[in-house]
């Protein structure tokens, strides 16, 4: 109660969590404007409702921008967020461009008696997953140099254990292809078409981290043009746009190629940061994934995809222009700790709080507007998939903001519970897509990601909780993970 009564004294976050309610009462009302309003109040009225969210949260999100001060400035030569959100979101805007155009192409390609679209459908659902556990061992591996940002340091490091984590982690290719093979019954070609589509996508993903940690946005948009590009001009070559891809981050490294070597990493660190990666990556990808499985990659792929687009955008909205806010005042309590009076702390404490309460709920209100924004578009061209469509986009939303929740959880230094969460919703998709029946049709397909904003949203209350019973009061967590630091 306490928590909650901090959050409504707060009038940002207040404004922010009217947003989120007001545009999902309005996404739920969608399906059914046409049969509860006369004919042609029921889009106007739905429409005043889109342009009143959105003005409200154009005005915060500017509000939000001009606070930033330093966020305006990135490492891509003085870009501004919008500019660096753009080129972060570069892989969606492209690949959603590409993949429609080059489809007949593929679908003409048989690999082991499995349509190729197919293949690249099964592998684009398996590596988003697979690389936040992949990419994990990375960041544990170069730690200790992140918060100097020497990039040449920290190249050296990374060529030095790139090598080892690859051959370690595509094990995890297996783990997902075995699940696939029980399903699917593909053949062996097929199997293996997808299992090295997802280790050439591992080297990729993992050659970008350089690029993430830098915040070299424009080098980060370079590897998906190129990707994209390969895509487009040979769509039958599926090995082509990760190797490409990679090629792009890789001649960079420079003499930081030097300090490869192939020493191996230490196992019991290395598998608690693939399940680790796993068990977090899964809140936001495994729906997808075990879809494909009971559906046998026959579902509504374009409306499933659009319908979840608000949450990539909104995600990825967060780590560009909302997490360095966050990181800066986490810096900013550090140092409170070590050179400030305690008559200072409380008041440090209580600003770190409320940036990241703003940060959290602010991407929930840019997602959910969004969200609501998506489900009008696809009611006006495909009524029949509007339920799928909604069910989807808000089940996306939650899964979304459970992540940010367990990111948080995870950042302040309880690393059990958000794995916790991240398994029960793993073991909740899972039942939810096999018990309801997903196969059958987008009805039971809408009905299993209905069951899952039911039961996510319970679990991103019982986040919420967690997550403020930690954060009301950060300074008693990172003091003493700061004091024990030296």
């Amino acid at each position: 109660m306490t928590s909650l009564q901090s959050l409504l004294q707060d009038s940002h976050a207040r404004h922010r969590t009217v947003i989120i309610i007001v545009a999902l009462i309005l996404t739920a009302l969608v399906p059914l404007a046409d049969t509860l309003l006369p004919d042609g109040w029921s889009y106007a009225l739905l429409a005043t409702g889109v342009v009143l969210v959105m003005v409200a949260l154009f005005t915060l999100a500017r509000s939000g921008v001009s606070s930033a001060g330093g966020d305006r400035a990135t490492s891509d030569g003085g870009a501004r967020p919008g500019a660096g959100l753009l080129l972060y979101l570069s892989p969606v805007i492209l690949l959603n461009l590409v993949y429609p155009l080059v489809s007949p192409a593929m679908a003409a390609v048989n690999a082991g008696g499995v349509q190729l679209t197919l293949v690249v459908l099964a592998s684009s659902i398996t590596v988003p997953w697979l690389a936040q556990a992949a990419c994990l061992p990375a960041y544990r591996a170069i730690g200790d140099l992140m918060a100097e940002r020497d990039m040449a340091a920290i190249t050296r490091r990374f060529c030095a254990t790139w090598p080892a984590m690859f051959v370690q982690a595509l094990p995890l290719v297996v783990v997902f292809a075995i699940p696939l093979w029980l399903a699917t019954r593909w053949s062996f070609t097929a199997l293996a078409t997808y299992a090295a589509l997802c280790a050439l996508h591992l080297l990729f993903v993992q050659s970008l981290v350089l690029a993430n940690v830098g915040n070299r946005r424009g080098l980060w948009a370079v590897a998906w043009v190129a990707y994209a590009a390969a895509l487009f001009v040979v769509p039958t070559l599926w090995w082509l746009p990760p190797l490409l891809g990679a090629l792009t981050q890789i001649v960079p490294m420079g003499r930081g190629l030097a300090a490869v070597s192939l020493s191996r990493l230490g196992a019991r660190d290395f598998s608690a940061d693939l399940v680790r990666g796993l068990l977090l990556g899964a809140v936001l990808w495994a729906d997808k994934f075990v879809l494909f499985l009971v559906t046998g990659g026959d579902f509504q792929v374009v409306i499933v995809f659009l319908a979840m687009l608000p949450a990539v955008i909104a995600y990825n909205y967060y780590f560009v222009n909302l997490a360095p806010k966050v990181d800066r005042a986490v810096t900013d309590l550090h140092r409170t700790i070590s050179e400030e009076p305690l008559t200072v702390l409380a008041a440090r404490s209580g600003r770190l709080s409320r940036t990241v309460d703003r940060a959290i709920l602010s991407t929930g209100a840019i997602g959910m507007v969004l969200t609501l924004v998506i489900s009008l578009l696809l009611d006006g061209i495909q009524p029949v998939n509007v339920l799928l469509a909604i069910s989807v986009g808000v089940a996306s939303w939650a899964f979304m903001i459970l992540t940010l929740l367990s990111y948080e959880l995870d950042y302040i230094g309880e690393k059990v519970l958000p794995q916790v969460l991240g398994g029960i919703h793993l073991v909740l998709c899972a039942a939810a897509f096999v018990l309801i029946g997903a196969t059958q049709s987008s009805t039971g397909a809408a009905l299993a990601y209905g069951a899952l904003v039911v039961a996510d949203l319970a679990l991103v209350a019982v986040a919420w909780v967690l997550y403020k019973r930690h954060w009301t009061q950060p300074e008693y967590t990172l003091f003493w993970r700061h004091a024990t630091s030296w």
